[in-house]
């Protein structure tokens, strides 16, 4: 998968490199190695403005995909932005983090958590993903 990280927050140091890593193991997990996404590492002030100028909500939340169809280039699903700060509330932020990125993923995939069915759905795979992932790096699990 062809990954573009942008870090848009200054309160919480995060390694790149690592990020990266993950994400592209992620990539192998899902079979998306020709696709492209972009990610957005944000503050809550920042995600806030995307939720109230995309969705009508004047509150921030910890992941906001934008899946994107582009003639041009089908092999870009989109971009994913996280809130680096409200992962930063639990006690294993990493670990929050890489939860949300994944999260932001399954939706570019189609995956929806808006109905309980579908919630339950979408659960199940990114504690399918997790668990992979957690197996193979040492990112304080």
């Amino acid at each position: 998968m062809k990954i573009e990280i942008v870090n848009k927050q200054k309160i919480k140091k995060v390694n790149l490199k690592k990020i990266k890593k993950i994400l592209k193991e992620i990539s192998s997990l899902l079979n998306l190695s020709s696709k492209k996404i972009s990610f957005v590492l944000s503050d809550n002030r920042f995600i806030k403005e995307l939720n109230k100028k995309f969705f009508k909500r004047n509150s921030f939340t910890d992941v906001i995909s934008f899946p994107l169809s582009d003639e041009i280039d089908k092999d870009y699903l989109g971009e994913v932005v996280v809130s680096v700060e409200e992962a930063m509330k639990e006690n294993n932020w990493e670990k929050e983090l890489i939860l949300y990125l994944v999260h932001g993923i399954l939706h570019l995939l189609g995956f929806k958590d808006k109905k309980k069915k579908e919630r339950i759905i979408m659960r199940k795979k990114e504690e399918e993903i997790m668990r992979c992932l957690f197996g193979r790096y040492n990112i304080n699990c």
